[in-house]
């Protein structure tokens, strides 16, 4: 347990992060199972306040706080780092415009969510997941007689499409951990089994896979 942190007052818990344990920086499945687990030690917490008999739980909150807004930090920047990099794939404006008029709502309609599919939750999803698999084959036959212009075509209709949801995803995910890291800052709010879901679902899943 890292040593106490001193302040002659606070309104909530502080907002010093802790020092990460390694040296190297993690992936972000790491980094997001690390933060999900320390938010749900926060959470405990908070509910222990109320229970008779518990010995130093403010301080103890507010280390665990740092400790959340530490893991928070890190998962902010390495989220906040696929938005940079899908900003820097986006092609030329028209190109781009076209993707988010048509491309998105056609390649959800070519790849729509059948109904015994059991690893995707939505039409988005489950097209990213073909996307993938099917740039995956173009890449394989790219040297086919014959097949190379049509290979293209689809790839960058592929490519466009994957870069576009992963863009929006991750903006939405980089607010939602803004939010919640202000709820943490805060203190005044109990972190609930909604904050934690923040860190689960299909957005995650894009995420991890881009």
């Amino acid at each position: 347990m890292p040593p106490p942190l001193t302040t002659n007052h606070y309104p909530g818990p502080s907002t010093t992060p802790l020092p990460l344990a390694t040296a190297t920086k993690p992936k972000l499945k790491d980094t997001k199972t690390a933060t999900e687990f320390a938010l749900r030690e926060y959470m405990n917490l908070q509910r222990s306040r109320y229970r008779k008999g518990e010995v130093g739980i403010e301080e103890r909150l507010r280390i665990q706080a740092s400790t959340v807004l530490g893991d928070l930090r890190v998962l902010r920047e390495e989220v906040g780092g696929l938005v940079k990099s899908a900003e820097s794939h986006r092609w030329r404006r028209f190109i781009v415009g076209g993707a988010i008029a048509t491309f998105i709502p056609v390649v959800r309609t070519i790849f729509r969510r059948p109904s015994d599919e059991k690893e995707s939750s939505n039409n988005t999803e489950y097209a990213f997941r073909r996307s993938r698999s099917l740039i995956s084959r173009i890449m394989d036959s790219a040297y086919r007689p014959g097949f190379a212009t049509l290979a293209f075509f689809v790839f960058a209709v592929m490519y466009v499409f994957q870069n576009e949801v992963t863009l929006r995803v991750s903006r939405a995910v980089a607010k939602r951990l803004k939010r919640l890291t202000s709820k943490v800052e805060r203190g005044e709010e109990e972190i609930s089994e909604a904050d934690l879901k923040l860190l689960q679902g299909w957005r995650w899943r894009i995420l991890l896979w881009s």
